[in-house]
């Protein structure tokens, strides 16, 4: 299938979702690492729909309100064919507030949808591995068909680290690896089962999962143009009264209005 032929046949078909859900903020920094994570995700998936014209939406859902609530969490899993599932981690595992959300609705059918995760972690070797693992296991269990961005696993650590960054902040990579997920989201909602189309449209995308070979990013230098401002963003809502926090928040209040 030529590039023209994928995108027309894309411009017929009717919109589809894919639904972030933050099921596992941070439980103990007050920064809510997953959840800015969640909300840098959604920002690149929004804007790859705007550039290519993509027939997607995308919405973002934060379900610590609905903790302990069973049937809206299983609501918040219906209809959107894609899931990216978003979880902290809690020493070396996932933490108690993931598994409550993973328990919750742990009989509820995802056949016929796909699913993928990312977490957040202290530290690169605190856990975050079983935490994706576990989030994973328990989406497959439920008969999604999962999914992730080539051998890349989704996890962004958010101290520990000797590079300069704040605990808390993200860096350009992990920013180009969040529209890598998305970019594989897209993949997966619309072109799953087709490989043919699937390799089209992630060549429409720049992307690949074999990514290392060839669209890994030489320096950051060159991300810096596309991912700069989303980055400054996340970061500055680190902290829980901050101006850049509450415009997150306001942006989700909206969108679960609309």
């Amino acid at each position: 299938m030529t590039r023209r032929t994928l995108l027309f046949a894309l411009a017929q078909s009717p919109p589809r979702e894919i639904r972030l859900i933050c099921a596992a903020p941070s439980p103990y920094t007050g920064r809510r690492d997953s959840y800015r994570a969640g909300h840098g995700i959604f920002a690149c998936l929004r804007r790859l729909i705007g550039e290519h014209a993509l027939p997607l939406q995308a919405s973002y859902y934060d379900a610590t309100p609905h903790l302990g609530k069973p049937e809206a969490l299983k609501r918040l899993l219906s209809a959107a064919p894609t899931l990216l599932i978003g979880t902290s981690v809690w020493a070396q595992g996932p933490s108690s507030v993931s598994r409550s959300f993973f328990e919750a609705v742990n009989t509820h059918s995802l056949a016929g949808q796909s699913a993928s995760t990312w977490v957040t972690s202290g530290g690169a070797h605190t856990g975050a591995a079983l935490a994706f693992d576990s989030n994973l296991a328990t989406l497959r269990s439920m008969g999604a068909a999962v999914f992730g961005f080539g051998q890349k696993q989704m996890v962004f650590t958010t101290d520990e680290r000797l590079s300069g960054e704040r605990p808390g902040e993200f860096t350009l990579l992990d920013l180009w690896f969040m529209e890598g997920l998305a970019k594989a989201a897209i993949v997966q909602t619309l072109a799953a089962g087709q490989p043919v189309e699937a390799r089209a449209l992630y060549e429409k995308l720049n992307s690949d999962p074999a990514y290392y070979l060839k669209y890994f990013p030489k320096s950051t230098a060159e991300l810096e143009p596309r991912f700069n401002e989303i980055r400054l963003r996340l970061n500055a809502a680190a902290p829980p009264r901050s101006m850049e926090r509450k415009e997150l928040d306001a942006l989700l209040s909206r969108l679960a209005a609309e």
